[in-house]
């Protein structure tokens, strides 16, 4: 009876510490608050120029994907609880639209163009659908215990300021008030900074304790309609010839001239009511701050039995 009392305490002893060692990497993400991401991929933009063959906007349907490029982000996760964490992130997204890439025929005639490097800077709150678990604490083959997960799902929503400088063939638009903008009855002046408001999902693969890779996809509504410097009406070609230089008035109407009533002054050049929309689509790496840090030892160094053994050694 002796002998069965101290096997079942040596047994619930050890069933303890194996529960508490699960419950402790259970709550890793203590150990995990704060995460650098780096991602790269592509970016695209939503807005007036280029698009698909229909007359009005439909969202993503209306998006000229063959604009696709290069863009990338970098960010500062703090993981605040165990679904929530705040993330500052910046991004540097390329956009471009070009009229010749529909079939629409009013958008083709019209034969605008643009380039831009968008600069953005936001606040973003990450929330955890999914968290990556660990297993079991021994991973012992057919042994009942809980079972890992390492995939991380995010959804997130956030603010953000961003910068923009639109050109076409090189040239910057903004000051050459295309759309008679700062000039008797044009349009008024567009300042090249705005507002954003990303929202999206982000898909993580636990690698390694400190190490994720993921997929970022980001989309952003903003408060500017002139990323592609398009919004409102031609302005008269003639004045603006004559306030603003030849070079305005050839970036304002690029069109042939075969259809002379769709770029009068008056005619729509964009549409004033949908504002420009951009987004990207990144591959990420997530990688954990806390493992930077030095282990704490226990104060007082080795054992004094391990010293007094490592002197009778010498």
């Amino acid at each position: 009876m002796k002998r069965v009392s101290i096997i079942f305490l040596f047994v619930f002893v050890v069933s303890i510490d194996a529960m508490s060692q699960y419950y402790d990497k259970a709550n890793m993400w203590r150990k995990s608050r704060n995460e650098v991401l780096l991602g790269v991929g592509v970016g695209n933009y939503l807005g007036e120029l280029g698009g698909g063959s229909g007359g009005g906007r439909k969202w993503l349907l209306d998006m000229e994907w063959s604009q696709m490029k290069f863009s990338w982000q970098m960010g500062y996760r703090y993981n605040m609880s165990y679904r929530l964490a705040t993330r500052f992130n910046f991004a540097w997204v390329k956009v471009a639209g070009n009229d010749q890439l529909t079939t629409n025929p009013q958008r083709n005639y019209r034969n605008l163009s643009f380039k831009s490097d968008i600069f953005e800077l936001s606040l973003l709150i990450d929330y955890y659908i999914f968290r990556a678990k660990p297993g079991h604490v021994y991973h012992i083959k057919g042994a009942k215990g809980h079972k890992g997960m390492p995939f991380d799902v995010i959804a997130f929503v956030g603010v953000g300021g961003f910068y923009f400088r639109s050109k076409s063939d090189g040239v910057a638009l903004r000051q050459l008030s295309t759309e008679g903008q700062g000039l008797e009855g044009g349009a008024k002046k567009y300042s090249p900074i705005s507002v954003s408001f990303p929202f999206g999902l982000s898909f993580n693969y636990v690698y390694y304790k400190n190490v994720k890779f993921g997929l970022d996809f980001s989309y952003r509504f903003t408060l500017t309609d002139y990323i592609d410097d398009a919004s409102t009406v031609y302005y008269d070609n003639d004045k603006l010839r004559s306030e603003k230089g030849e070079l305005s008035a050839e970036m304002a109407d690029k069109s042939d001239g075969s259809m002379p009533g769709n770029t009068m002054a008056g005619s729509p050049r964009g549409n004033p009511k949908n504002k420009d929309h951009y987004f990207t689509a990144l591959f990420t790496v997530t990688y954990n701050l806390s493992a930077l840090k030095k282990k704490v030892y226990r104060p007082g160094g080795k054992h004094s039995f391990n010293k007094k053994r490592n002197k009778a050694r010498f």
